[in-house]
This record gives structure tokens, sequence and C-alpha cells, in this order.
């Protein structure tokens, strides 16, 4: 699972660039739709990260569980 940390973590930042890009270009038209795709936008931006995070988290509890990380 070691090999995947990196390219995992190349697809985040490319997917929250993406988001941020988009969130800034929303920001600035002025229709409706605009309005309801920024506030998906901003929600993506707080929980996506969120989801990174947590996978994260449940990797490293997973490879301290099987033994293979010496718990800090």
């Amino acid at each position: 699972m070691n090999r995947w940390k990196r390219p995992f973590a190349i697809v985040c930042l490319i997917l929250i660039g993406i988001l941020i890009a988009g969130a800034i270009i929303l920001a600035f038209m002025d229709t409706e739709l605009s309005r309801s795709l920024l506030m998906a936008d901003l929600f993506c931006l707080m929980v996506i990260p969120a989801c990174f995070y947590g996978y994260q988290m449940l990797l490293n509890l997973r490879k301290q569980k099987d033994g293979k990380q010496d718990p800090k």
C-alpha cells in the first residue's frame, strides 16, 4: 500500500486545485445556476479533503493493527 501514497496525493492535489479554480470562476459569474454550483463546489472543498484524511487515518490504523508499524 505504500506505493499508492504518492500517486494518491497527486490526484488529491489536482482535484483540490480544480475545485479551487472552479470556485474562483463561479464566484465571478452572476446567474442562479452559478450560485448553486458555487455552494456545491465549496461543500466539496470541505468534504473531499476530510474524506482523504479519514482514509489515510484508517490506513495507518490498519497498519498498526497488523503490526507493520510501531505505534508512536
